[in-house]
Order: C-alpha cells, then sequence, then structure tokens
C-alpha cells in the first residue's frame, strides 16, 4: 500500500529528504537525488546509481506496478536482488536504434 510522506519546503526551496525515502532510494551525503516527472506527478529516484533510462522498460515496470498496486501482490524485490541486476547490466551497451533480425514472438 502507497505511503505518503512530507516535509517542509524553505523560502529558499529547499526540503529534507524524509529518513524513510533515504533509506529506500539508498541515498547517502553527496549522491544526486533524480525527478523523474510523468504529467502531474513527479517520482523520485536514486539518480547516482548506475541507470539507463528505457522507455520500453519503463512501461513494462510502471504496467507491472499498476497490476501489483490493482490485485494488492506487492512482494518487494530485495535489495541485495536489485543490486545484483545493476551489476550484471551496468556497462552493457544496448543500440536502441539496431534493426531486429529474425522472427520475434512475445
Amino acid at each position: 500500500m502507497p505511503v505518503t510522506l512530507t516535509s517542509k519546503i524553505t523560502e529558499r526551496s529547499q526540503t529534507t529528504l524524509p529518513p524513510a525515502v533515504r533509506k529506500v532510494l539508498d541515498l547517502h551525503p553527496g549522491e544526486r537525488l533524480g525527478y523523474v516527472i510523468d504529467g502531474d506527478e513527479v517520482r523520485l529516484v536514486n539518480a547516482s546509481a548506475a541507470h539507463h533510462e528505457d522507455p520500453a522498460l519503463d512501461t513494462f515496470l510502471e504496467f507491472l506496478g499498476n497490476d501489483l498496486q490493482k490485485h494488492r501482490r506487492f512482494v518487494p524485490i530485495p535489495l541485495d536482488a536489485i543490486d545484483r541486476m545493476r551489476q550484471l547490466t551496468t556497462g552493457v551497451a544496448i543500440d536502441h536504434d539496431a534493426e531486429i533480425v529474425g522472427d520475434v514472438g512475445l
């Protein structure tokens, strides 16, 4: 179930991230925070983590997130599994404009 946390914006448009947000995003002092804007919603991400935007993957993950919310079967992925996925995909070169060769089935 989604959790809403709040923080106050100062006169200089600054805020302090709640500890739970820092923990979930594995953010540490000096790291960068990313803001993913989608319509009138903003999603916070750890911009210091090795991350490559992939429209197809982002769409698929959004679909999964919506399905999990709808059916309430959400089971968090363990952080060590996420770290392992990042390790396995860091530095993998992908040519998104390359032509697909051969049969493709879904």
